[in-house]
């Protein structure tokens, strides 16, 4: 008999990044200014700009709220970042963006609406997460189609340092379980793969909690099909959980800080999530991910006193930068360690 054809599969792909914190002290905006008394933080993202650019989506956590009036601009313990860095990171190629952490409402709702309407208004083609300037804003699910797979996303975050917005629906927070599990049930039906973003965990610790944990796999049960969390500031390491129906749910529990002015080395070393979503006639599932060491790259500025910030993959990092780096403890073999501590579980709590 003749020979039957095989049977034809059709498998679509997009490919994810993810970086942390984008963390905007004082010392960061300082070195931004431009002799116009703007701002540019365009240049500190130049190292990771190509990586960004291969990506079908990319995400970072935009850990500081923006504000547009520059009496509002303001660093640690109450955040307010220039507008412009909207400016960098659309520039950069990121076309999500999380807004929902702890410092998101350190500036009222002045910084939600001055950061959303900037957005929307400039750059409506990125998708912001975790924040809202209206209620209808607040129930509208985000679902980026992307190769033929419809990708929905979900940011919250554990809470807020400047007490709670009076309009509950300004700020997406992890408060109960079965409020989360019902956007996640309306999530799943409204699309191939899920998303979750998740602001958590103890900072300065390598290794996740409790209440990550058990957040995880109440998000996995729920209908998660990737997890990928921040906050601490460090990184922690990428797990895999079984969800209660038998899926494999990746979980990067920490890509601690991308960009920022702290001062220990540990805060130095960041994670980038690589993430490929396959789609088949199965579904749509992680096909591959994995978690690539980042390193912040500062150097001072001899003629100005002020700092260049450089964050990069670790394999850009070499020898001759990292001795040029304003924080001691910064080697490229010392950031290499402590990675393979955190990924290995064995670094210090």
């Amino acid at each position: 008999p003749a020979q039957q054809p095989a049977e034809q599969t059709t498998e679509s792909r997009v490919t994810l990044m993810a970086l942390g914190d984008d963390l905007i002290h004082n010392c960061v905006y300082w070195s931004a200014q431009t002799p116009e008394g703007g701002y540019d933080f365009t240049s500190f993202f130049d190292d990771i700009r190509p990586t960004v650019q291969q990506y079908d989506l990319a995400c970072i956590n935009q850990e500081t709220i923006l504000v547009k009036d520059r009496n509002l601009i303001e660093s640690y313990p109450v955040f307010g970042s220039p507008i412009g860095v909207a400016d960098a990171l659309a520039d950069t190629g990121f076309n999500v963006v999380t807004f929902a952490s702890n410092h998101c409402y350190d500036k009222k709702e002045t910084g939600i609406t001055d950061t959303l309407s900037y957005f929307h208004e400039t750059y409506p083609e990125i998708t912001t997460l975790g924040i809202h300037d209206s209620q209808e804003d607040a129930q509208t699910l985000r679902v980026v189609e992307k190769n033929g797979i419809r990708i929905a996303m979900l940011n919250y975050t554990y809470g807020l340092n400047g007490g709670a917005p009076g309009k509950a629906w300004m700020v997406d927070r992890l408060v109960t379980f079965d409020a989360v599990k019902a956007d996640l049930a309306r999530a799943k039906e409204a699309s191939d793969f899920v998303i979750v973003f998740a602001h958590w965990g103890e900072e300065d610790t390598f290794r996740p909690n409790d209440y990550e944990k058990t957040w995880a796999q109440v998000l996995a049960d729920g209908g998660a099909d990737l997890i990928i969390g921040g906050h601490p500031h460090v990184v922690q390491p990428a797990r895999v959980l079984m969800a209660e129906d038998g899926r494999e749910v990746p979980v990067f529990y920490s890509l601690g800080n991308f960009l920022s002015h702290q001062t220990q080395a540990k805060n130095m070393l960041g994670g980038m999530a690589s993430v490929t979503i396959c789609k088949d006639e199965t579904g749509a599932y992680v096909e591959h991910y994995e978690l690539l060491p980042t390193v912040n790259l500062i150097t001072k500025k001899p003629d100005t006193g002020w700092y260049h910030y450089a964050p990069m993959l670790l394999s850009d990092y070499t020898s001759e930068l990292a001795a040029t780096h304003h924080i001691a403890g910064c080697s490229v073999e010392a950031m290499q360690t402590l990675f393979d501590q955190i990924v290995s579980g064995t670094a210090g709590t």
